[in-house]
């Protein structure tokens, strides 16, 4: 049987051709043994009419045909999620084997025999098998949408066809490593608010459902009277001690409707208005999403897919509802013969200029250079305003929780000192 094959010879030149094997792992092991680093290998068409080496003009992105049963769900479910940075480490081990001239499926098992975590070694044991079978990388990284989205596919897909995958696996970790250190800049600064919050909330909680009520048996006991603002927060602390169980239905009711929300359309219309628009925090939040918009477009088009396909991938990879329509407009936009960059320009949730420097880019040709230098701009200064917002919101916080405690102990402290002289 005659297969056809994509790899790299000795001298580090690409090269094309046709190898008799008795299966495709057997033609891959008679490559490598003639020191050649395979990328692609599949069996030779038997329709004349179709060239040995075939562009793909769309990437290998496959829906499913039938719906999966429940026990297909629930083992899904029962799975662990493979992190962003196992897959960040396991592909940067790939990365740098690949770029050392190691064969890609020897490099997938080696990452795959390293890796900890379960689900992903399960993952890369299975690429590394459908590629000894022949398979193309694109094909095999498709059949696990929840590990690799469908622009990590796409790319892979231009890579392979343009018989440059060693250097498109390196991008591409290069893109995710970056995605990986923004998320935890992201998170680091976001910690010591959350650590704040969560004190604030328990301090506040101890006072209503412990102290003010052993106060309140106090003021009663000495029968005198009390300031409004001491009765009213004695009456809560009462009233939460006293009927906990209804408080914990009301708050458990409170979760359900906001689970039930979230599938609605409305919710998620609402949530993504208020990440782009709320005041104060859409100065971080709009450069930091148009950034990685912006790099990810710049990624796929510099690896060779279609702008239009990018246009199509970027869109399914992005959640943001507002996002997702303004990229079925700039679809629109280039199927009629126009750039990107006025359907850039004409949204208000875009950094100001973005708009006019991709269609400057877009004259110059210079699209995919131009998406991944101002896609970098704008997440730095995302993340200089996020990074300025966290500022002030600790002090605010502290500010907040030292006057909820104030308020509180010297609305029970006064009175007792009024009723300690008058006696």
């Amino acid at each position: 049987m005659k297969f056809q094959y994509q790899a790299k010879n000795k001298q580090g030149a690409m090269v094309q051709g046709t190898i008799e094997g008795a299966s495709a792992m057997s033609a891959r092991s008679a490559l490598r043994l003639a020191g050649m680093t395979v990328s692609n290998i599949a069996p030779l068409s038997t329709n004349p009419s179709k060239p040995t080496i075939e562009v793909a003009k769309k990437p290998i992105v496959r829906e499913s045909d039938s719906q999966p049963d429940a026990w297909t769900i629930l083992a899904s479910l029962l799975k662990k999620r493979v992190k962003h940075s196992d897959l960040v480490v396991s592909l940067s081990q790939l990365s740098i084997m690949l770029q050392s001239g190691d064969d890609l499926a020897g490099a997938f098992q080696v990452v795959a025999s390293q890796c900890s975590h379960p689900t992903l070694r399960e993952v890369l044991q299975t690429i590394h098998r459908d590629v000894e079978e022949g398979m193309s990388l694109s094909a095999a990284m498709a059949k696990h949408p929840r590990v690799f989205d469908v622009s990590m596919v796409a790319v892979i897909d231009a890579g392979e066809n343009s018989g440059k995958l060693v250097e498109v696996i390196e991008r591409m970790t290069a893109l995710l490593q970056k995605d990986q250190q923004l998320k935890s800049n992201v998170l680091s600064m976001l910690t010591y608010p959350a650590v704040l919050m969560f004190i604030t909330a328990s301090v506040v909680s101890s006072m209503f459902f412990f102290v003010l009520p052993q106060f309140a048996k106090v003021f009663q006991d000495m029968e005198r009277p009390v300031p409004p603002l001491t009765s009213f927060l004695l009456t809560i602390g009462t009233t939460l001690q006293s009927h906990w169980m209804l408080i914990l239905a009301i708050i458990g009711a409170f979760i359900g409707i906001i689970a039930y929300a979230r599938r609605l359309p409305q919710w998620r219309y609402m949530v993504d208005y208020l990440v782009l628009n709320a005041v104060g925090l859409r100065r971080a939040t709009r450069p930091l999403m148009a950034g990685r918009i912006f790099r990810l477009m710049g990624t796929m088009i510099e690896n060779g897919v279609p702008i239009l396909e990018t246009v199509r991938l970027t869109q399914r990879a992005t959640r943001n509802i507002y996002y997702r329509n303004m990229f079925q407009k700039m679809e629109q936009e280039i199927l009629e013969g126009r750039g990107i960059g006025p359907t850039v320009a004409a949204v208000s949730f875009f950094p100001v200029g973005a708009g006019h420097m991709l269609e400057t880019a877009e004259r110059s040709a210079k699209i995919a250079f131009v998406l991944q230098t101002i896609g970098e701009y704008f997440e730095n200064e995302g993340e200089q305003k996020l990074r300025w917002f966290v500022k002030l919101l600790e002090p605010a916080m502290i500010i907040t929780l030292g006057g909820v405690v104030g308020t509180v102990v010297m609305s029970i402290v006064l009175p007792m000192l009024d009723i300690t002289t008058a006696s």
